[in-house]
């Protein structure tokens, strides 16, 4: 008897509790942090979708940071070939129609779970290194304008730029303001 209830009262801990490991995943890091504030930066998994186990997902956990979930894109699409990427004509174009372009991809992590995420997230914030040779990245020193400056199109199709959406990029660092070196 005592061991029967013993036995619901850990299943009962993990479901309550889990530890971000692929048998018992979090459903975020935030609630991983919330359960185990002793737990350390690291690798942990979560199924935002509370679904079966197989699709749970490995993320870093930034305990430090009360459990922000990091996810990292696709391999394929982490980093883009140093190559110069010339406009085909004279309007705005988004990267990934330029010929070789591409989107940045989060498929290993799938649509649901990233769906489940985005509704379980209060913020997100997505870091992105521009490498420039000879080109602006966001602000202009010739020019003195943004008129050059990148912009991003959300999942959401939210335009996200300097001027043209509610949200703006905060910009780190602006080592391509000449136009003229290469720098990030």
């Amino acid at each position: 008897m005592y061991s029967s209830i013993y036995s619901m009262r850990q299943e009962l801990d993990r479901i309550r509790k889990p530890v971000g490991t692929r048998e018992n995943p979090a459903r975020t890091c935030r609630d991983l942090h919330h359960g185990h504030p002793q737990f350390k930066d690291g690798w942990y998994w979560i199924d935002p979708n509370l679904g079966m186990g197989d699709d749970a997902v490995y993320v870093f956990c930034n305990m430090t940071a009360a459990g922000e979930t990091c996810v990292f894109p696709d391999i394929h699409s982490s980093q883009m070939p140093t190559i110069p990427w010339r406009k085909e004509n004279d309007k705005t174009d988004w990267y990934s129609n330029l010929r070789g372009g591409f989107r940045i991809s989060y498929e290993t992590v799938g649509t649901v779970q990233m769906t489940f995420l985005r509704l379980l997230s209060q913020e997100a914030y997505q870091n992105f290194t521009y490498a420039c040779m000879n080109s602006v990245a966001w602000y202009s020193t010739k020019d003195e304008s943004y008129d050059n400056a990148i912009r991003f199109l959300g999942e959401n199709e939210i335009d996200i730029g300097y001027d043209n959406s509610k949200i703006k990029p905060t910009v780190l660092v602006d080592g391509c303001k000449t136009g003229r070196s290469k720098s990030e």
